[in-house]
């Protein structure tokens, strides 16, 4: 029983190295398995005769697969390498804008880099569409550079910071100096090297198709089956990758300088390649190039699971073989492989897809052979087919040789006229049932490449709705090159970024500048693409619901309440995807937050008509008590008012009073003057008599 839990013995260096020979000879033999069909697809795209053309007969070449090829690249280019990438990153517990900011750094890199993004992406998509499955790597490029300095004088604090510093490797014998009148101590004649950055960056690059190693058993790029490169490389170029990494970074790089290798070392799908580009003879390079740096190495980078420490699990690691020796191998933590790959259709449950060059080859190769007998029978038409009696004396050459006005001599009945019927003009009508069977397979018409100058449906609309239906096609290629590989690519970018960034950087995002941190993007890395699928379906389904918005709001207005915040979220929410957009979150707020400062703000609303009424309240109440004021007032004032009109009206009742107390006093005292009057003048009259 303890047997079947015996752990097994560690690998050692030649055990690894004999286990990755094993599998990359399988992967070879995969791939060689494959190179006839791609070379095929190739050789059509670049017109390259088909080997069964007959010497005097037409040798005509029809170009169906380059001209498909090259209508599709346009579409594809535009939707991804202009303007908006199409896919967007995010790091898991990091603010949204943080992945914005490094999508605009993986554009700036790339962009500046060489090749630069729209020719990654270029050779990219048109691989994949003639090739099945194209593939680009991401990886990180770093490199250092020995810089001999010297120092005349050097005091002892700055010759202690260089002997600190692991970028610096002090040469030669200085000599101590102590200064008599200081007596501080100096350093003289010092010699110094100082490991110098040189390149420090990200950087991605296309893969060949005959360069790329893949186990007979992937699946997708990302599983647990091998992968690799097989690439040709100098030994200059392994020996700075070695001092970069401080020197100890690879081994057997002696052997490579001497020019030895394994039998049985695989050369590079040379047959595959000269189909794609032409090659110099290896026969031409001069005998030197073969050892020393500039010697050739077939190298290789291969991916794979082994158990490595015989604990009974299996360690992704990564290996580097040069010329069939094992230079290196690590434990790969990060599970990370830096390559990614495209298909243009998807072929189910394995790892290479279907190439459009797959769909047109067999129907450029029968449009080439149709026409090439048609333009024989307009040659024999043309100069005829003739039947010559040997005996005849007839001038062959002036025959072969006709030109207006010249003369054939020989018998006359020694030549008969052989040429065969011309063909029937109804017979032109397969080639245009070839181009239809070509439109049907590819969705590629003439209204796609706007080369139909005498189309059969003059309307608009119809011409709308042909181009609608054939750009679905196009547009769900799009959708599977961004899901299965360029969110694969972004993806590894960033994961690039996180391993070796060191420093910060600062980016516009969302019109505001920002400083990026490598603390900030570390975290699990999210990829979305934003793009619709079908676009004829979705502008339409967009139409609709614009159409029902119009009427709801129209409604809700006379009936206000009919629409509720998750009604109308839900409603822009579907106008958004329906236009082809997936990330509805650039366009609107997430319903919960917008609910929750909906009722936040009809809270403090709420609060404020509170504090508004209870002022009005208090308005009201100081309204009432200044009325009540005036009221009393004007009590008062009545008050007073009438107490003033009595008094007066008892003055003058008075004054009246004392009038005719005065008229009836002025009257007795003249009744009384008059009597006096009168009695005086009696008593005058009286006295004079």
């Amino acid at each position: 029983m303890s047997d079947l839990y015996n752990k097994n013995e560690p690998m050692g260096f030649e055990d690894i190295e004999k286990a990755v020979e094993k599998e990359i000879e399988a992967a070879q033999e995969a791939r060689s398995a494959r190179a006839p069909d791609r070379q095929k697809n190739w050789d059509r795209y670049f017109g390259k005769p088909l080997g069964n053309e007959v010497k005097g007969r037409s040798q005509f070449l029809t170009r169906d697969l380059l001209e498909t090829i090259e209508a599709i690249l346009p579409f594809l280019i535009k939707l991804f390498a202009s303007g908006d990438p199409k896919v967007e990153v995010a790091v898991v517990g990091q603010e949204a804008w943080i992945g914005k900011a490094l999508m605009q750094k993986i554009q700036l890199d790339l962009g500046n880099a060489t090749p630069n993004l729209f020719s990654l992406f270029y050779q990219w998509f048109k691989d994949a569409l003639v090739s099945d499955t194209a593939y680009v790597k991401v990886a990180w490029d770093l490199d250092h550079a020995n810089v001999q300095v010297d120092f005349d004088d050097l005091p002892a604090e700055q010759m202690q910071q260089l002997v600190d510093d692991d970028a610096v490797e002090i040469t030669g014998s200085p000599t101590i100096v102590i200064e008599p009148q200081t007596g501080q101590i100096a350093f003289q004649g010092v010699s110094a090297k100082i490991k110098k950055l040189v390149k420090d960056a990200l950087y991605a690059e296309n893969t060949p198709y005959w360069e790329f190693l893949i186990s007979s058993k992937a699946r997708s790029m990302n599983d647990e089956y091998g992968k690799g490169q097989e690439t040709e490389v100098s030994v200059d170029y392994l020996k700075r990758t070695n001092r970069a990494y401080g020197g100890k970074y690879f081994k057997n790089l002696d052997k490579l300088e001497t020019g030895q290798g394994k039998d049985g070392a695989d050369n590079l799908a040379d047959g595959e390649k000269s189909s794609y580009e032409d090659r110099v003879d290896s026969s031409l390079l001069d005998g030197d190039l073969e050892t020393g740096a500039k010697a050739s190495v077939k190298f290789i980078e291969w991916y794979t699971r082994l158990d490595v420490d015989g604990d009974g699990y299996l360690e992704n690691i990564t290996t580097y073989t040069g010329n069939g020796h094992l230079l290196r191998w690590e434990k790969n933590e990060d599970e990370f492989i830096p390559f990614s790959s495209l298909s243009p259709i998807m072929n189910c449950y394995k790892f290479h897809g279907v190439s459009y060059a797959d769909l047109l080859v067999e129907i450029q190769n029968l449009k080439t052979m149709l026409f090439r007998r048609i333009l024989d029978n307009f040659d024999f038409q043309n100069s005829g087919r003739w039947l010559k009696d040997p005996n005849s004396s007839i001038d062959t050459s002036a025959l072969l040789n006709n030109s207006p006005g010249s003369v054939i001599t020989g018998k006359i009945d020694g030549l008969k006229d052989i040429t065969p019927s011309a063909f029937q003009p109804a017979t032109l009508s397969i080639l245009e049932y070839v181009d239809t069977l070509k439109e049907n397979r590819t969705s590629i018409t003439k209204y796609n490449q706007g080369a139909d100058g005498n189309s059969l449906n003059k309307t608009a609309r119809g011409i709308q709705m042909i181009q609608s239906a054939s750009m679905q096609r196009l547009e769900l290629i799009g959708r599977i090159f961004a899901e299965l590989g360029l969110k694969d690519f972004y993806r590894k970018c960033v994961l690039l970024y996180q391993k070796n960034l060191k420093q910060p950087f600062t980016m516009k995002v969302l019109g505001q500048e920002r400083e990026i941190t490598p603390d900030m993007i570390q975290g699990e890395v999210t990829t979305t693409v934003n793009m619709g699928v079908v676009g004829s379906v979705g502008q339409e389904e967009a139409e609709k619901i614009e159409h029902i918005i119009t009427v709801l709001f129209s409604v809700n207005e006379r009936f206000p309440g009919i629409l509720t915040e998750e009604s109308v979220h839900s409603l822009m929410s579907r106008y958004i995807t329906s236009s082809g957009f997936n990330n509805v979150d650039d366009f609107i707020g997430d319903i919960e937050g917008y609910i929750s400062k909906l009722q936040q703000s009809r809270q403090e609303q709420g609060q404020i008509q509170q504090q508004m009424m209870e002022f009005q309240k208090q308005l009201q109440q100081m309204e009432l008590q200044i009325k009540a004021q005036d009221s009393q007032t004007k009590a008062r004032k009545v008050e007073q008012d009438g107490v003033i009109a009595g008094a007066e009206l008892q003055l003058e009742k008075e004054l009246a009073l004392a009038e005719i107390d005065q008229k009836d006093t002025d009257s007795r005292r003249d009744h009384q003057l008059g009597l006096l009057k009168s009695l005086a003048g009696a008593q005058k009259t009286r006295f004079t008599i």
